[in-house]
């Protein structure tokens, strides 16, 4: 959202100049546009948009000089009234219409005037949009809607409503408004027109991700794999979702496809095999036992007779040691016991726990430590007399117990 933002005039500026911000428009005999500088951005642009990893930052890198020597030139035009003599003439209606937030008035003269006048109003228009949306949203967007009605091949309109639509965060309005104009674009226009496609989606997704809306999301990517309008890169961003979401055979199926893609296939490949051995994984460590991070350490969330408690993962201790206050209802096996620790000697009670819950594994008659110490946040130690019972492996980067069959 804030990329595009930036781009709110950049977006506008960058795309007219591939329609020739050089054309010289003239309005009245003593009223005339400047000259705009002679430019290589229509070259730097079509540069940039083939590269996949185009991002609003970059196109703004590349407009951005030739916003500052552009815009006032607008203002300026804008603001220029007619001479009384030249009054009925259809090119200063149009500007006087304009000037007067007439639209549908200006519209009318726009409609009577020849082709040659129409990229000199076009260039006006965008001034015209840019100051009514500041004020009326939903005005500018009615009246720029109506005018790519009158002129469906509008680019310089089309991609402004299109900016103005994501700068509002309303993507999916955006990105149809783009779909439908690439329809009848030029084969020129299309890589750019697919760099702002993709732009577009990429704040969105972004959107849907930190809002964790994933199955919205899901099905956005859907719909547009089978628009047929940057089928790979939907794809792939699919891929990437259902990877994310650890649904790693949906994962692996799209990968497959998009692997086909030169853009893709080296990404594509490394998550081929990432996944593959994820899935190997599942099928050694069936099961996969979130864990809390402690510092350098772990706390894991265990049920003893259906009562929660934390405990420290420790597979430095023998036996799986809680709180005496928290396990004196238990049964009694033992007292007075004597372990051997780096700290001497200590004395526990022995208890048994008619059921002992680690998320989806529960052990029967399992025997706990009572012990007497002060554990802070955290209710005791979770030992080998469990862990010992099973394959197993913590992976500290994501925070899991890996726990599998250990014949």
């Amino acid at each position: 959202m804030q990329s595009l933002s930036r781009l709110s005039l950049v977006f506008i500026v960058g795309i007219s100049f591939l329609l020739g911000w050089g054309i010289h428009a003239s309005f009245s005999t003593n009223s005339t546009l400047p000259n705009t500088p002679s430019s290589s951005l229509p070259t730097a642009i079509e540069q940039l948009s083939c590269e996949e990893s185009l991002t609003p930052e970059i196109v703004e890198k590349v407009v951005i000089k030739e916003v500052v020597k552009f815009v006032p030139k607008v203002k300026i035009v804008y603001k220029i009234k007619p001479k009384e003599e030249d009054a009925n003439s259809s090119k200063d209606l149009f500007v006087i219409a304009l000037a007067k937030d007439k639209f549908y008035d200006a519209m009318s003269y726009y409609d009577e005037a020849d082709e040659e006048k129409h990229y000199g109003y076009q260039k006006l228009l965008l001034a015209y949009f840019a100051k009514v949306q500041n004020r009326e949203l939903e005005r500018a967007i009615e009246e720029m809607q109506y005018f790519i009605e009158v002129e469906s091949e509008s680019k310089l309109i089309v991609f402004q409503l299109a900016q103005l639509f994501s700068q509002h965060e309303r993507y999916k309005e955006a990105l149809n408004l783009m779909v439908e104009f690439s329809y009848i674009a030029s084969y020129d226009d299309r890589n750019i027109i697919n760099s702002i496609i993709k732009s577009i989606s990429v704040s969105y997704i972004a959107k849907m991700t930190s809002a964790n809306s994933f199955e919205n999301l899901i099905e956005f990517l859907k719909d547009r794999v089978n628009i047929g309008i940057l089928s790979d890169f939907y794809s792939f961003e699919l891929a990437k979702l259902y990877l994310k979401l650890k649904k790693y055979i949906p994962s692996l199926e799209i990968l497959e496809e998009v692997q086909r893609s030169d853009t893709y296939k080296e990404q594509a490949t490394e998550m081929i095999t990432f996944i593959q051995n994820k899935i190997e994984e599942q099928e050694e460590y069936p099961i996969q036992i979130p864990l809390i991070r402690y510092g350098l350490h772990f706390l894991v969330k265990v049920y003893v007779n259906n009562t929660p408690l934390l405990l420290l993962v420790d597979t430095g201790a023998s036996t799986t040691s809680v709180n005496y206050d928290k396990v004196s209802h238990l049964k009694v096996l033992r007292e007075n016991v004597k372990f051997h620790t780096a700290g001497g000697d200590i004395y526990e009670t022995i208890f048994q726990a008619d059921s002992f819950t680690v998320d989806s594994v529960t052990l029967e008659n399992f025997k706990i430590s009572g012990l007497h110490f002060s554990g802070g946040d955290k209710d005791g130690l979770l030992g080998m007399n469990f862990l010992g019972r099973f394959k197993f492996k913590i992976d500290q980067q994501e925070g899991v117990l890996f726990l599998g069959d250990k014949n």
